[in-house]
């Protein structure tokens, strides 16, 4: 299987980067062809600064991503949640990335192709929260990941893990270990 991972979390250092470098060395063990997008190295500029009125200048970055998840049989995100969403950086990746005419087009306001129908994808995200509020609720970010962002384009979630209360007196490290293990054991 062909898995491109894109690791959202803008710091290098974090939980987040670890969780995804671990996954993608597990999954190139496991014997698939694994490329990651890793927005903590890249030099991406993420905001959309015309919306979707022009192109921007330096759309390489945007296209070559975009050839990744074509490429791609299955994408694997990795991120925190901070004020109910993904950070800054991995918002802009999708606003720059799943583009009318990629991702998505317009037949009519009724009528929507769905461009990337027939990938799937996980969602491995941590929270200072509780879990059962980043996944449970609706209009929560995994509602919204699942049925806005990537059902809009047809990609379909497979699998959504959610390690709550990050940061805070109740996470241990044994937990973000046990985390780190229970996402990697859902490589395919």
């Amino acid at each position: 299987m062909k898995l491109l991972i894109i690791q959202g979390h803008p710091d290098s250092q974090s939980f987040n980067h670890a969780n995804a470098v671990n996954y993608y060395e597990k999954a190139q063990a496991a014997g698939h062809e694994v490329k990651m997008i890793d927005l903590a190295e890249e030099d991406f500029n993420p905001n959309l600064e015309y919306g979707f009125r022009q192109h921007m200048e330096g759309e390489s970055k945007p296209n070559h991503y975009q050839e990744l998840i074509k490429e791609a049989d299955q994408l694997v995100f990795f991120f925190p949640t901070w004020w109910g969403a993904e950070p800054a950086m991995l918002k802009g990746f999708l606003d720059r990335t799943l583009t009318p005419h990629f991702a998505y087009h317009y037949q009519s306001a009724t009528k929507i192709d769905k461009l990337l129908t027939g990938k799937t994808a996980k969602l491995f995200i941590t929270s200072r929260g509780p879990a059962f509020f980043t996944k449970s609720i609706y209009g929560s970010v995994v509602y919204r990941w699942k049925h806005l962002v990537l059902g809009f384009c047809g990609i379909k979630a497979t699998k959504t893990l959610v390690l709550g209360n990050m940061n805070t007196q109740r996470s241990t490290e044994a937990q973000r270990k046990e985390f780190i293990e229970r996402c990697a054991a859902n490589i395919d």
